[in-house]
């Protein structure tokens, strides 16, 4: 059997996580893992935002992270490929500083999501309160829009807002809007973009990755082929925790390869059996 030897979403230095980059690779290497992407976040805001968080994605908070990567890099060289990666959030509501982060900085992998919709942390959202369907179709057009211009390798967690609103008992399948979920895909596709299955769904009491078997099948049946997965793990005991069952999963959807990144570009690997 082909294993999946590749996390590509994790964190270290994300202000929500503060683990140590080289804890993480550690943990990587004893799981048995080759490769890793470790995707800090980097959050855009608009231009004319007021508030206090911009500045916890500054300058520096970028070359720490470089220095942090080339450290690793040098320490783990011939046991583990550490990828310069970056988790881009929002990148529609700040286009200019998108591309100039994106134009100076060179990873080999960037990983595209939402997780502010016009301001909304979906995290935070009290989902008890005001339309949980227009919240969605909001969170739908952020992702057409991203999916239509962004500049990104990969999809990160399309449906996020289901593992939110589970955690509070509303249940929100992105697959019941179809035509939306429809037309993100196929932009994906035609642009030669990728989708991420995220395992963090099993560990935090969801009971199942996003995006779901029905997402995964819809994006193959598209034409889909750029698949990666990512335990987005904030916690060294995360990294590539349940990639079994997402394995599996990839499998039923009918993806018998991932890919990797270097320099922007993909690269494949079997995990089919053989």
């Amino acid at each position: 059997m082909n294993r999946v030897t590749a996390d590509y979403h994790m964190h270290s230095i994300s202000p929500d996580a503060r683990v140590p980059m080289e804890e993480m690779c550690r943990a990587a290497v004893e799981r048995g893992m080759r490769e890793i992407a470790v995707t800090d976040h980097l959050e855009l805001f608009p231009p004319d935002y007021s508030g206090k968080e911009p500045a916890m994605f500054d300058d520096r908070y970028i070359e720490r992270y470089f220095a942090e990567w080339q450290r690793c890099n040098e320490l783990f060289d011939g046991k583990l490929r550490v990828r310069r990666a970056v988790e881009l959030g929002q990148p529609g509501c700040n286009p200019a500083r998108a591309a100039e982060i994106l134009s100076r900085c060179r990873y080999d992998y960037v990983l595209g999501s939402v997780h502010k919709v016009y301001g909304v942390d979906l995290a935070f959202k009290h989902y008890s309160e005001g339309s949980n369907e227009t919240l969605t179709r909001q969170n739908l057009a952020l992702l057409y829009e991203m999916a239509d211009c962004g500049d990104f390798d990969c999809m990160g967690h399309i449906d996020l807002i289901k593992r939110y609103a589970g955690r509070q008992g509303f249940h929100i399948r992105l697959i019941d809007y179809f035509d939306e979920v429809e037309a993100i895909l196929k932009r994906l596709v035609r642009r030669d973009k990728g989708l991420e299955i995220n395992t963090s769904g099993l560990r935090q009491g969801l009971g199942e990755t996003l995006p779901g078997l029905d997402i995964l099948k819809l994006y193959r049946s598209l034409g889909g082929k750029i698949l990666v997965i990512g335990s987005d793990a904030h916690r060294a005991c995360d990294v590539a925790a349940d990639f079994d069952a997402a394995r599996e999963l990839a499998l039923a959807a009918g993806f018998t390869k991932l890919a990797l990144y270097e320099d922007r570009k993909p690269s494949f690997y079997s995990i089919a059996d053989q």
